[in-house]
């Protein structure tokens, strides 16, 4: 992902998680990277992936489990 993407970083995260989610590389049930491998991927802070995955969760698109991790919401 760009970095001088007019998208906020919390955007283009995201859009990445629920791309592969509408794709099919993600199913219902699957764990999804944790914030850690997601921040590293993009180049942002812990706290723009958590925004983005606490906004798919208000949405129902993914499920956090504290000390378990993210799963797409079945």
């Amino acid at each position: 992902m760009s970095a001088a993407s007019p998208l906020p970083a919390y955007q283009r995260v995201k859009r990445y998680v629920l791309d592969r989610i509408q794709r099919g590389a993600w199913q219902e049930g699957d764990a999804i990277p944790g914030e850690e491998a997601l921040a590293r991927e993009f180049g942002v802070s812990r706290m723009t992936v958590n925004r983005a995955l606490r906004e798919l969760s208000d949405e129902q698109i993914v499920e956090r489990v504290q000390g378990s991790g993210t799963y797409v919401a079945q």
